[in-house]
């Protein structure tokens, strides 16, 4: 996820700021509580950004209704979790108009990796499908290093810690229910070297024994009934409308409307009827170890 944004917005979006006073005062206590967290001074964040500090200011305290592409910007400068990051823009789209579909584009690499406190506390559900990659909450240091190298991404000494950071934030919240569904090929595909990939399957493996995740995974070969164009994550918050993001190389498609959000759920299902079940899955993952150990 990647910092300066613009922003194109889907089904008759405007980027005009429409949101009453109570809810550009939801999201301005957000923005301020993110910044305070982080450290940060409202005329830094203004500098960095080339806005005045009293826009900051006016966005802060709600007398100003920021549009999807300003918060964007904010939250991408701040670095915050992929789940604060969709529940925020979720509020935001529904006042400008939005609600139902909107893309932020990205345009050049994060600012900071903000550490922000409770990164699950909002959500009470997540259900993940992942075609390449082990998703974030599941990737082991070394792991995570090595596919931002490959990615180009800068600073990835500094994306390993904030996802072990959001893994320490998950272990907290025992009550977040974590499903996830990776194709089969997952297990096999290393950014880095078999040594990465053994610590990773390791890392894997010590989740799935503490019950912090239900993982399955889909078998290469075998009768598939779902098919899905690419990764994605449903987030169901506690409170608020449930989002799926679907994350491309250059851009986050986020969903909300209740046709979309029931399909992606029902693919999910379908996905994880297509994998083996949970102890099959655990002894596939294993036995891919132990074959990395030999």
């Amino acid at each position: 996820m990647l910092a300066v944004c613009m922003v194109v917005l889907c089904i008759c979006a405007s980027d005009d700021s429409v949101g009453d006073l109570a809810s550009n005062a939801r999201v301005g206590n957000e923005l301020r509580g993110i910044r305070e967290q982080a450290g940060l001074s409202g005329s830094a964040v203004a500098r960095e950004l080339g806005w005045s500090q009293s826009k900051v200011s006016r966005v802060e305290t709600g007398r100003f209704g920021a549009s999807i592409g300003e918060v964007a910007t904010l939250l991408d400068y701040y670095g915050v979790a992929e789940e604060i990051r969709a529940e925020t823009l979720s509020w935001v789209a529904r006042d400008d108009g939005a609600q139902g579909a909107w893309v932020v584009r990205a345009g050049g690499p994060r600012r900071r990796q903000a550490e922000v406190g409770a990164v699950e506390a909002r959500v009470k559900r997540l259900l993940q499908y992942q075609a390449l990659w082990f998703p974030g909450l599941l990737q082991s240091p070394s792991y995570a290093n090595a596919i931002a190298k490959s990615g180009r991404f800068p600073s990835p000494e500094g994306i390993a810690a904030r996802r072990q950071a959001r893994q320490d934030a998950l272990r907290n919240r025992r009550r977040v229910v974590y499903q996830v569904v990776v194709e089969q090929g997952v297990l096999e595909r290393s950014p880095g070297s078999r040594a990465t990939m053994h610590e990773q399957l390791s890392a894997v493996l010590d989740v799935v024994d503490e019950g912090i995740v239900d993982l399955r995974v889909r078998p290469a070969q075998g009768d598939r009934a779902a098919y899905a164009a690419g990764s994605f994550v449903l987030y169901d918050f506690a409170e608020g409308t449930p989002v799926v993001l679907v994350e491309a190389q250059t851009a986050d498609l986020y969903l909300s409307s209740e046709t979309d959000v029931a399909a992606y759920r029902r693919l999910f299902r379908d996905l994880q009827r297509d994998a083996l079940d949970k102890d099959a899955s655990r002894l596939l993952i294993e036995r891919t170890r132990r074959q990395l150990a030999s």
